[in-house]
């Protein structure tokens, strides 16, 4: 496992090639309406002692010497272009992002000034990418900590999404078609049938009991929240005004005074207008060492250095 770049105390939106504070420049128009932006400012806390706060698990080079989140910018690569990439972080991952990923400009890797859970963050980030992007882009919100076995299959549901996003008012979740009964996710309801390989979604559930996950999987119109959305940027604004108008008006200066909240809470569960994909690629969240060891990771041998 490599240690990676030390952490930053850096506040701005983007950071300098120092890795200091800035005020943010102005950017060229992004060549193409698709964007990403990868989630990487978790601590993961649940793969103690491997990660830490200093090295979380997105961080970790134990996918034979790559990190999940290497792994996950490069997944993104053959349908969005580099300077497309943005990763929401904080304060002190900012560093070791852009040391993990110098192929990225550095004023790509975008900090919140606090811990507000997800939904925050991704407002702030989706309002910047919307102001230094031409036209309405199309943004896919994605996690750096999960693994992904079939990565063709999970591009071709991804172009699907962004395809789909990119004409219709709708904030799209990609589903994962569940294997099992796991209590350990949660589930999207899928309704009518928008179009081919497009379904509405009727309602998102919350992790549910053995029981229910089972009728969940018997009933067979649910899959898994794997919580990866696509949306243009226009709709999600529309979208998470009238859900959460305060966050809807989120700053840098005001970040601090917003609730914590995920954005399955303040906006997924209570739009109108939610479509799903639903893929079948091998994903895990990779939250215990039981999943790890299904991705092929050698756990035991890993874990011997802290014995």
């Amino acid at each position: 496992m490599n240690s990676a770049a030390p952490d930053s105390s850096a506040n701005s939106p983007g950071m300098t090639a120092s890795g200091t504070a800035s005020t943010p420049t102005p950017h060229t128009p992004l060549p193409t309406p698709l964007t990403a932006l990868i989630l990487a400012g978790g601590a993961g806390t649940r793969l103690r002692p491997l990660s830490s706060d200093d090295n979380p698990k997105q961080f970790l080079r134990i996918f034979d010497g790559v990190s999940l989140l290497e792994k996950t910018v490069a997944r993104v690569g053959p349908l969005v272009s580099t300077e497309s990439i943005f990763i929401s972080t904080n304060d002190q991952y900012a560093v070791k992002c852009a040391a993990f990923l110098p192929e990225l400009p550095k004023s790509n890797i975008l900090t919140e000034p606090a811990r507000r859970n997800t939904a925050p963050a991704i407002a702030l980030c989706c309002f910047a990418i919307e102001a230094i992007t031409s036209g309405d882009p199309v943004i896919a919100v994605l996690a750096s900590d999960h693994y992904i076995a079939d990565e063709a299959e999970f591009a071709r549901v991804l172009d699907r999404a962004y395809q789909f996003a990119s004409k219709n008012d709708y904030l799209v979740a990609i589903g994962i078609e569940p294997s099992e009964p796991n209590t350990g996710y949660g589930y999207l309801q899928l309704g009518d049938e928008i179009e081919p390989g497009i379904t509405a979604v009727a309602r998102f559930t919350e992790k549910p009991s053995r029981e229910r996950a089972e009728e969940f999987l018997a009933a067979g119109n649910y899959a898994w929240n794997a919580s990866m959305f696509v949306w243009r940027a226009s709709v999600f604004r529309r979208a998470l005004a009238a859900a959460a108008p305060e966050i809807a008006n989120v700053t840098r200066e005001t970040y601090e005074s917003m609730p914590s909240i995920s954005i399955d809470y303040a906006l997924m569960e209570k739009a109108p207008r939610v479509a799903a994909i639903v893929g079948d690629f091998g994903w895990s969240d990779v939250g215990s060492f039981e999943q790890l060891e299904k991705a092929g990771v050698p756990v035991k041998e890993l874990l011997k250095q802290y014995e």
